[in-house]
């Protein structure tokens, strides 16, 4: 895919006279935020772009009678055409997945569409993993750009073969690859995704269900968590027992230590919020029923030890302290939910069969901008008046599991400092972090 001012060129002069082929795909304005039919129509084309071996698919365009033209239902804005949602289509229903890039071309009339890079070069075609809400797209059907053009299931033996012999082509290049390593002395290993690459797609999965429920909930409902949230998904990269879901379920009750009145991960046994299965992997949602932001949790978890959480902000259901929703940020609390999530992993890596297993974890708060921070239990001093300007602050760990309780201080005081600094470059005291997380594992809330 392009890249650099050159690339960024070719992407716009896309736009000069844009047009169908089999290498470009034109959508109108796809509602790819909240509209799942319109990720699902997204998806399609993005996986029949990629197995043709790339291309490139402009947003807000429509074939006219002898031109593109432009679609009509443009949006007040283009945030949502990013590559967080794009990849997360693509996490979804893509099997193996890949990374698309996402950029804003500029018209000669200066008009801004967004620009969906995918690549090419995959060694094994590319398959969708689930239906689409209305069918337009097929669980286990491979697509490809066809004439016309079209993005369809392969109906000939030739057009299988050609898709066959493009992917072997690309193996045939990784394995040349490899035997040049060797031949220089580097060892060889199995192409594959990165540990990194397997925890991205499964929280851009994880991401995308929980936006998929909350469709479903009124728009005023606090469920939504519409001033923000806090995600956080991590993986264990180690040698873990092979088990089912059920298993894992039990493990996860065994795992789940109420270190705070609301643990991370709990896993309640009340019919209809006690976990289910969907897609392969545990699922929980706390928000059907329209509970406050703090009491809406959302978590999924996989037998290969992937695990993920999404909660609302707790501040946001502190109105009766003076704090309106979207205004307030706890100098605490952060410290705790991410202690209480490392000792969670901690312990499911021991439950799960390997204690030393590497600990990958990313950490998301957003909705932060014009927070100001406080202390909604009263027990701080007042830190003056520090508010957020950034929106979203997302911070990456990676540890020993069996290291976790050892240096618990160390590691959530190197993830909170760099948050506190958003807020007008506060800096916490040196004390709070290791007095709030000895609170926190003697059960002192």
């Amino acid at each position: 895919m392009p890249n650099g001012q050159a690339g960024r060129r070719r992407l716009d002069d896309l736009l000069i006279e844009p047009r169908e082929n089999l290498e470009t795909e034109l959508k109108g304005w796809l509602d790819i935020e909240t509209s799942q039919d319109h990720r699902a129509t997204l998806a399609k084309a993005l996986i029949a772009l990629a197995n043709h071996g790339g291309g490139y698919v402009i947003i807000g365009m429509e074939q006219g009678e002898t031109s593109a033209v432009e679609a009509g239902g443009r949006p007040a804005s283009l945030s949502s055409y990013n590559p967080d949602t794009v990849n997360a289509v693509v996490a979804r229903y893509a099997e193996p997945t890949f990374h698309c890039d996402v950029v804003t071309g500029t018209a000669p009339n200066g008009a801004l569409f967004p620009i969906i890079s995918v690549p090419g070069g995959h060694s094994v075609p590319i398959r969708a993993k689930r239906d689409g809400p209305s069918r337009q797209i097929l669980q286990n059907t491979y697509y490809i750009r066809r004439p016309g053009p079209q993005s369809e299931a392969p109906a000939t033996g030739q057009e299988w073969d050609q898709l066959i012999r493009r992917c072997l082509g690309n193996a045939r290049e990784e394995l040349l690859d490899q035997f040049r390593a060797i031949l220089a002395g580097v060892p060889a290993t199995e192409p594959g995704p990165s540990d990194e690459q397997r925890l991205l797609a499964w929280i851009a999965e994880c991401d995308t269900r929980w936006h998929h429920l909350v469709l479903a909930l009124p728009q005023d409902s606090g469920a939504r968590l519409p001033h923000g949230r806090w995600m956080v998904g991590y993986q264990l990269n180690g040698n873990l027992d092979r088990i089912g879901l059920a298993d894992l379920r039990e493990r996860m009750r065994q795992g789940t230590i109420p270190h705070t009145g609301w643990p991370a991960f709990w896993v309640p046994t009340r019919a209809g919020i006690a976990p289910y299965i969907e897609d392969d992997a545990l699922e929980c949602w706390l928000g059907a029923d329209e509970s406050g932001p703090a009491h809406a949790d959302f978590w999924r978890a996989n037998t290969s030890g992937q695990f993920f959480l999404v909660r609302g902000y707790q501040e946001d259901e502190a109105q009766d302290r003076g704090f309106a929703p979207g205004t307030a940020f706890d100098v605490t609390l952060p410290a705790w939910r991410l202690g209480e999530v490392l000792l969670h992993a901690e312990n499911m890596a021991r439950l799960l069969g390997d204690p030393s297993a590497e600990v990958a974890m990313q950490v998301t708060w957003s909705g932060l901008s014009g927070r100001g921070v406080v202390s909604l239990s009263g027990q701080r001093a007042a830190f003056g008046d520090y508010k957020a300007h950034q929106d979203v602050f997302q911070s990456w760990l990676s540890v020993r599991a069996d290291q976790i309780s050892t240096i618990l201080p160390e590691l959530v005081a190197q993830v909170v400092r760099q948050l506190y600094e958003r807020f007008d470059f506060m800096r916490l005291p040196d004390n709070l972090v290791p007095t709030e997380l000895a609170k926190m594992r003697s059960n002192r809330f």
